[in-house]
């Protein structure tokens, strides 16, 4: 069997866990060297702080739990390519904070990649996709990084993404079951979110690993916490479904390839009939 190096490549520390950790534990299984890549430390998230230890910072914190989550998927090389968390809007009109990934240049941070690329001889690479997921301002910085090291390691770049079809129908079956879906917990119109089903080209079944990507997400506990006893987190919702129902939601994951995927990866993907 041949294998070879595939890098992941995401923007925060819990990003792997929520759409991409099935098919890392899959691709270890397999015998290739899996490499996760995250941009930012996370510290700008949301969080309880109780949760955090006397001088411990959320990006302290939020490195540690994306090490737990690496290690419960097995992969090889946990990398971060040193920026901070830039938030979901500037503090300031057009300045994002002080060595966030958003103030960095695109190139800053493609060097950065393409450094971690070479070094691990990777074949393939994968990353956010082209609307940043939910729009967030790192994960459209990640793919717009993703797509230029990619081209300058002359390897080909896959969207990691969800089918927003997939998701939309989701929201639906959870209320015909009677699940309670916090108010404000995805937005009544999904048409900027994700991938539509028809852009779609590969998908992984993960039904064997949903043990080691319920643990990756259990891992990033800060993330299923706030510091509002209003607030609902989209992890804690994930986390506390009974486990039929998180089968069902996160049994398959979603990809879109602009270029044929190397021989070495082939097996994992299932292309999609069109």
């Amino acid at each position: 069997m041949t294998t070879g190096t595939i890098v992941f490549f995401h923007a925060h520390p819990d990003d792997e866990a929520l759409i991409s950790a099935g098919t890392i534990a899959r691709a270890v299984d397999a015998g290739h060297r899996v490499v996760l890549v995250l941009a930012t430390d996370g510290g700008a998230g949301f969080a309880d702080r109780q949760l955090l230890a006397a001088g411990e910072t959320l990006a302290d914190r939020r490195r540690s739990e994306a090490q737990t989550s690496a290690a419960a998927l097995g992969v090889h090389r946990l990398a971060f390519l040193g920026f901070a968390d830039s938030g979901l809007e500037p503090p300031t009109e057009d300045t994002w904070p002080e060595g966030s990934l958003c103030a960095a240049t695109v190139d800053d941070a493609v060097d950065r990649l393409v450094s971690i690329l070479q070094e691990e001889d990777a074949e393939l690479l994968l990353a956010d996709d082209v609307v940043g997921g939910y729009g967030h301002p790192d994960h459209l910085r990640v793919h717009a990084v993703a797509i230029a090291a990619a081209g300058a390691a002359d390897i080909p770049m896959v969207e990691v993404t969800i089918d927003r079809e997939f998701l939309s129908g989701g929201m639906d079956l959870a209320a015909s079951l009677g699940l309670e879906i916090p108010e404000g917990f995805v937005p009544p119109d999904l048409t900027h979110w994700y991938t539509p089903n028809a852009q779609l080209t590969h998908v992984v079944d993960v039904t064997g690993v949903l043990d080691r990507k319920r643990a990756s997400m259990a891992a990033h506990a800060t993330q299923a916490s706030s510091d509002s006893a209003d607030s609902v987190r989209t992890l804690a919702v994930f986390l506390g479904l009974p486990d039929e129902i998180f089968a069902i939601a996160f049994a398959t994951e979603w990809f879109v390839a602009h270029a044929d995927i190397p021989v070495a990866f082939a097996d994992l993907f299932t292309p999609l009939d069109r």
